[in-house]
């Protein structure tokens, strides 16, 4: 795609007569290009080159932390015995396991965060309990990861109902976001470890979402950048009721339902003084932390690497303007 600049523009003149935009869906292939010099800048580094451009004398690297939160969602739409969460033998449980908190709470702890920022992500990313990154508005400083225990979250289980454990599913994409299959693969070993026996089912994105229309996964992970950088956008559309009467729950594919957290998004979103908004917002995601319909892991880290001779001022939205790069003084 080529883009020509518009010289009859208000505003400071661009260096840039055309910006031309390749799309290089292979993480290889585009590492490949800035070091070859094919093009200019390139945006979501792979996380396995990182290390590499930094130290590369021709690249510079630049980040920001992302409004893209990863999380586990799942299934709330089923009450009853469901095929897709069997007992040890295969036979489907009586009732869904996931609308127990002590559950929700168990598989959270048995998740080792820092493990997955250091291990699958390369330091590319935070681990989390809510959905925004630090700076933003609603983020809450007293809101942090539950700790890693997995002797306690095997308690938890037990207390729950479930000393034995059961086995499950977990659905992924294995090309849409940085590293999505392999951060299913190392929460499946963890939760492994605490007796809920996971198998990954990996898929293109393609594939990926029809089944997930059709609300077929008794778990899956996803992903979800807030457009607006402010906590409103991942309530609304992720946690909210799904309801296309009231615009809420468009991103709700766990199904999840509470009357709680749709007073917090609609309180929230009709107040206007900014201090009270953002004290709804921190009192939602305190919430949200504690009863975790939804099981937080990372929030990823934005990156692009550029070429010598070029300044770039990273997004948290993930875009890559040409309005964004300058010659370096």
């Amino acid at each position: 795609m080529e883009l020509a600049r518009y010289d009859g523009y208000w505003g400071e003149k661009e260096p840039w007569a055309r910006s031309n935009q390749r799309f290089l869906l292979n993480d290889a292939s585009r590492t490949a290009a800035l070091l070859a010099g094919d093009v200019d800048i390139i945006e979501q580094i792979p996380t396995s080159d990182l290390v590499r451009l930094r130290r590369d004398p021709r690249v510079t690297v630049t980040e920001i932390p992302s409004l893209r939160t990863v999380y586990m969602a799942p299934d709330y739409s089923r009450d009853g015995g469901t095929p897709l969460i069997t007992d040890n033998n295969g036979t489907p449980l009586p009732v869904n396991p996931w609308k127990d908190v002590r559950v929700r709470r168990a598989l959270s702890m048995a998740i080792n965060r820092d493990a997955l920022v250091d291990r699958v992500m390369e330091g590319a990313a935070t681990a989390t309990a809510q959905w925004l990154p630090e700076g933003t508005f609603g983020y809450n400083p007293a809101v942090k990861p539950r700790r890693f225990d997995p002797d306690g979250a095997k308690r938890l289980l037990a207390e729950a109902g479930y000393p034995d454990g059961f086995r499950i599913t977990l659905h992924t994409p294995n090309d849409r976001w940085p590293n999505d299959a392999r951060l299913a693969q190392a929460v499946a070993q963890m939760w492994t470890r605490i007796g809920i026996r996971t198998a990954v089912d990996a898929a293109p994105w393609t594939a990926f979402v029809p089944r997930r229309a059709r609300i077929e996964y008794g778990m899956q992970i996803g992903a979800w950048g807030s457009s607006t950088g402010e906590a409103s956008n991942f309530l609304v559309n992720t946690v909210a009721t799904h309801d296309r009467q009231r615009l809420t729950g468009a991103n709700n594919n766990a199904r999840f339902s509470s009357p709680v957290f749709d007073a917090f998004a609609a309180r929230g979103s009709a107040t206007l003084d900014d201090a009270a908004r953002e004290k709804i917002w921190h009192e939602a995601i305190a919430r949200y932390a504690d009863e975790e319909p939804l099981i937080q892991l990372v929030q990823y880290l934005n990156t692009w690497g550029l070429r010598k001779g070029l300044r770039h001022e990273p997004r948290m939205d993930e875009r890559t303007l040409a309005m964004g790069v300058r010659p370096a003084p």
